[in-house]
């Protein structure tokens, strides 16, 4: 009996893993790319659905998926979908622009160059106060991918 106890609990974790892997992909999908004056240059917005976000905010604080709560993670997370490099790490990411609140950052800007030197890579992430309420504190606050810009270099 706790045999089958256990394989429902395994199908079920799996399945809520799934959910979350694809929640993750909805809330990071692009649904706007533009290019600007420069010819090089690419920026890809990312949709904000504030009731998927809820949902990816309630999945990380019932204590799924902690590294959301990364913001390096989340960048680098980003870009290798994005970029298609698979040797990202948060670590590689530099930090180019930071907005505070009065408790800490909302928004932080990433520069990411690979090795050839071909384009540069920079991807902004954000967390939203109107999350506190589900998260309970400011560091439990997951961060979401808004923007990426892909520049060429010549």
């Amino acid at each position: 009996m706790e045999a089958g106890k256990n394989d429902q609990m395994s199908r079920a974790v799996r399945r809520l893993a799934s959910a979350a892997a694809a929640l993750w992909f909805a809330v990071s999908a692009p649904v706007a790319a533009a290019a600007s004056g420069d010819a090089g240059r690419q920026v890809s917005y990312r949709s904000i659905d504030r009731a998927e976000i809820e949902h990816l905010q309630r999945w990380v604080s019932a204590g799924h998926e902690n590294w959301c709560k990364d913001p390096r993670l989340v960048a680098a997370e980003e870009l290798k979908r994005t970029a298609h490099y698979e040797d990202i790490e948060g670590p590689a990411l530099n930090p180019v622009l930071v907005e505070r609140a009065a408790n800490g950052p909302t928004k932080i800007v990433y520069e990411w160059a690979p090795l050839d030197g071909r384009c540069l890579y920079r991807v902004t992430v954000e967390r939203f106060a109107w999350l506190l309420p589900i998260a309970q504190d400011r560091e439990s606050l997951v961060w979401v991918p808004t923007s990426v810009e892909i520049a060429a270099q010549d």
